[in-house]
């Protein structure tokens, strides 16, 4: 997906979150940008077959993630946030151990690297969220 400009990746991602048919109209008012734009990208997203176009509407043909994302359903997540919650979850496994049976130095250092590289993950994930995504300034509707 990195032949995609920024706007024809904003097209696609409103496509792939709707989950229903849109016609050039509505994603133009949705995204706040001119539906001759709109239009153009979704020509762009045909012709690479990631959207196609039915009597309602478009929809998604293909699902595809950008480059550091993974798709959750019909959300594009960053690839650090899943990698932050599996750190997360052997921190938190780590806690139930250290409840149970006590605290040494290698739980420690186990709980220490792991809530730490949870949070650093989750933190950079959430950073390049809104960058890489070309988020609308609008609020969905």
């Amino acid at each position: 997906m990195e032949e995609l400009s920024d706007t024809a990746l904003r097209v696609y991602l409103h496509l792939l979150r709707s989950g229903k048919p849109q016609g050039v109209r509505d994603i133009a008012r949705d995204l706040g940008v001119p539906a001759s734009t709109v239009h153009y990208n979704l020509r762009r997203l045909k012709d690479l077959g990631l959207v196609s176009e039915d009597a309602d509407g478009y929809v998604v043909a293909r699902v595809v993630a950008p480059e550091g994302f993974v798709v959750v359903g019909r959300r594009v997540v960053p690839r650090l946030l899943v990698y932050s919650s599996f750190f997360g979850g052997i921190a938190v496994g780590e806690i139930a151990v250290v409840l149970l049976r006590g605290l040494t130095a290698d739980r420690a250092l186990v709980l220490a690297v792991s809530a730490l590289a949870s949070a650093i993950l989750l933190l950079e994930g959430l950073a390049m969220r809104p960058r890489r995504l070309g988020r609308s300034s609008r609020p969905p509707q």
